[in-house]
C-alpha cells in the first residue's frame, strides 16, 4: 500500500491563505511584503531572489513558498523552535516534521519502528519533505502549477500535497526497481495531469476493475463490505451499490467526498462547491491503489463509510459488480447514527436494560448483528448494470 494512501484530516496550516490573502498583512508595495508592526517577515521567503523580477513574478513566488512552508514556529523534540527560517534546507525539514504531530512520537525516536494507521511515518514526512523543496525552489514548476489547478478546484493544501506526494512516489518506486533515474519527462507530464475538472460531455474510461473495502467508520467490530467493481462506476450508481450492499433503504441524502471534492445527486439542484457524482467515476476520483473515498449516508445518524481502493486490475470479460466477502448486518434505518445502534445492540443483550423490549421492537427478533447474507446481496447487485462497461 502506497506510504502516502492513508489520508489523516489536519486543520489546515495556520500560516497558509489561499492565493492572495497573505495580503491583509502586505504593505502594497510588493505583493507579500509585510506592513508596519507585522509578524510576516517576507524576507524569509524571498531574500534570494533576483530585484529584476516583476511584482507579479514575486507574488506567485511567495504564494508558492508560503504553500510549501506556511508555519516559522513549531515544536519538535520536546523543544519549542520560534522564527525558523524556511530558506534553509535543514530548518525547513523540522517544519515539515512539526506539521505532522500524530507522528511525532514515532519521529522523535530514532530507535522507533514501524507504521501508524498503516503509514510509514518517517517515509511519509521524507516525501512531504521532497515535495515541499520542489515547491519552494519551484523545480519542477509543473509541481506547483499542479497545486494552483486543486486549490482552484476546491481541495485543501493537505489533500493537495498528498496527490504531489503520490504521483512523487509512483516515479521514484518505478525508477529504483528498474535500478534507473527518475524520468523527470514522465514525472512532469504525470503532474500535468492534475487538477483538470472532468470534461461535462465525456467520461473517460479506464477500462479496469476495482476491488474495494468498505467499512463503516466508529463500528466495532467493523461491518465491512469487499467488493469487485468497474472503475468506470459512476458515484451515482456506486450509491446504489453501496445501499444495497449495507441494506440501506435510500430514504436519506448522500454525499460522497475524494481528495477534498465532494460529489453527490444534483438532479434537484446544484449546491457550491459540491459537484455532479453522474459526471465522475470511481476512476476518477480514486485512481490509485490505496485511494479513498467517503461516503456519508443520512446527515442525521451520520453513516460514514470508509472506501479504501486495494487492487485495481485491467478489466476482463463481461463487467460485474460482486460482493466478494463481508462481515456483520448493516444497520437499521434511523436507529441513531453509530452510537445510536450500539446502544440498541447494549439493551438487546442486558436483559435488565430497562429499553429492551422498545428497542427489540426496532430490530426486529430475527436481526442478527453478526450475520451478513453475501448470496442475498449478490442476487441484488446481479441486476446493476454499469453504462458504458459492456
Amino acid at each position: 500500500m502506497s506510504p502516502v494512501s492513508k489520508r489523516r484530516k489536519r486543520k489546515p496550516a495556520k500560516g497558509w491563505r489561499k492565493s492572495g490573502e497573505h495580503r491583509a498583512h502586505s504593505s502594497g508595495s510588493l505583493s507579500g511584503a509585510p506592513s508596519p508592526g507585522s509578524e510576516f517577515d517576507a524576507a524569509a521567503y524571498l531574500s534570494d531572489l533576483s530585484p529584476v523580477l516583476s511584482k507579479t513574478e514575486v507574488k506567485d513566488i511567495l504564494d508558492r513558498r508560503l504553500f510549501a512552508v506556511p508555519e516559522r514556529d513549531t515544536t519538535f523534540r520536546g523543544a519549542e523552535f520560534g522564527r525558523l527560517n524556511p530558506a534553509d534546507p535543514d530548518q525547513r525539514g523540522i517544519l515539515i516534521k512539526g506539521e505532522h504531530p500524530e507522528y511525532r512520537r514515532a519521529l522523535e525516536d530514532p530507535a522507533w519502528e514501524g507504521e501508524i494507521d498503516g503509514v510509514n511515518p518517517r517515509l511519509h514526512v521524507t516525501l512531504h519533505e521532497m515535495v515541499a523543496n520542489q515547491l519552494w525552489d519551484g523545480e519542477p514548476i509543473e509541481a506547483w502549477h499542479a497545486a494552483r489547478r486543486m486549490l482552484d478546484l476546491g481541495m485543501d493544501r493537505h489533500d493537495v500535497l498528498h496527490e504531489l506526494m503520490s504521483v512523487g512516489v509512483e516515479h521514484l518506486h518505478d525508477a529504483l526497481t528498474a535500478s534507473r533515474l527518475v524520468d523527470l519527462d514522465a514525472y512532469r507530464r504525470a503532474l500535468n495531469d492534475l487538477g483538470h475538472e472532468p470534461a461535462n460531455t465525456r467520461v473517460r474510461r479506464s477500462h479496469t476493475t476495482y476491488q474495494v473495502k468498505v467499512g463503516i467508520v466508529g463500528s466495532e467490530p467493523l461491518i465491512w463490505r469487499r467488493l469487485s467493481l468497474p472503475g468506470d462506476t459512476p458515484l451515482d450508481e456506486l450509491h446504489h451499490i453501496l445501499q444495497v450492499s449495507f441494506g440501506w433503504e435510500g430514504w436519506h441524502l448522500h454525499e460522497f467526498e475524494a481528495k477534498g471534492r465532494r460529489y453527490t445527486d444534483v438532479s434537484g439542484g446544484s449546491r457550491r462547491g459540491v459537484h455532479d457524482e453522474r459526471r465522475a467515476t470511481l476512476s476518477l476520483v480514486a485512481p490509485r491503489k490505496g485511494d479513498r473515498v467517503r461516503y456519508t449516508y443520512d446527515f442525521g445518524d451520520d453513516w460514514i463509510h470508509d472506501l479504501v481502493v486495494e487492487a485495481i486490475e485491467p478489466a476482463e470479460g463481461e463487467a460485474h459488480v460482486v460482493c466478494l466477502d463481508a462481515d456483520r448486518a448493516g444497520p437499521p434505518e434511523d436507529c441513531g447514527g453509530i452510537y445510536g445502534y450500539q446502544d440498541l445492540l447494549d439493551a438487546t443483550t442486558d436483559p435488565r436494560h430497562p429499553h429492551r423490549d422498545q428497542y427489540e421492537d426496532v430490530l426486529g427478533e430475527s436481526f442478527d448483528p453478526a450475520a451478513v447474507d453475501l448470496a442475498a446481496i449478490n442476487s441484488v447487485l446481479a441486476a446493476i448494470r454499469i453504462p458504458g462497461t459492456n
